[in-house]
């Protein structure tokens, strides 16, 4: 049985690799939700998880499409009554799209998780590349934070500083042209995490 996913993408570069994942899954009869590009400028925020939960509700896996403009989250200026001083706070679809879709809550289980890094995006996740190992980047995005995140006694790969690139990761960090020739290699490795999210430490919320 085929599942619902959720793509989460950056609409001012990344529409076009958003129509290909829908081709793609179109092929694979996967049903599809997507990033909208609404003004959230008034919503509040309950408005907005309401909006999302919604639109995840029937969704078993969330792509993530890391373009350039995707990487680092936008943020606004709000007063914090508290320490009565005005504090930058997250104000990002990607990033709500994300922390909603590893909540784990009453009808909602987290779902399984795939970033997709574009050719243009390279340069932002990767910092060094051989046949057998590949370093990441240390970027500010959810997807980084749930990377190399497996638990030590579940760790796949025994080496210690090294990390099994599909297993050791709860998100996993995949090229999106590799992607888009084996799919369903990627699909069953992040629905297969997915029933087992007691092993990874999941991070489900950051700071800007």
């Amino acid at each position: 049985m085929a599942s619902n996913v959720f793509v989460s993408f950056r609409f001012s570069d990344g529409l076009y690799y958003k129509n290909k994942l829908v081709e793609k899954f179109a092929e694979l009869d996967y049903t599809i939700n997507k990033s909208e590009g609404e003004d959230r400028s008034n919503m509040s925020e309950d408005t907005i998880q309401k909006y999302l939960y919604e639109k995840l509700e029937d969704c078993s896996l969330t792509v993530v499409v890391l373009t350039p403009n995707a990487i680092n989250y936008n943020t606004k200026q709000v007063f914090d009554i508290e320490t009565w001083s005005n504090k930058n706070v997250y104000d990002d679809w990607l990033y709500d799209e994300l922390r909603y879709s590893l909540e784990d809550r009453i009808g909602n289980r987290t779902k399984g998780v795939i970033a997709l890094y574009t050719p243009e995006a390279k340069s932002y996740v990767i910092s060094a590349e051989t046949d057998e190992v590949t370093t990441i980047n240390d970027f500010e995005n959810l997807v980084r934070k749930n990377m190399l995140n497996v638990k030590k006694a579940y760790k796949s790969c025994p080496t210690e500083g090294r990390w099994n690139s599909a297993k050791d990761n709860y998100i996993s960090l995949v090229a999106f042209n590799d992607f888009m020739v084996n799919p369903k290699y990627y699909i069953d490795s992040a629905l297969e995490k997915r029933n087992r999210t007691y092993q990874f430490d999941l991070v489900k919320r950051m700071k800007p």
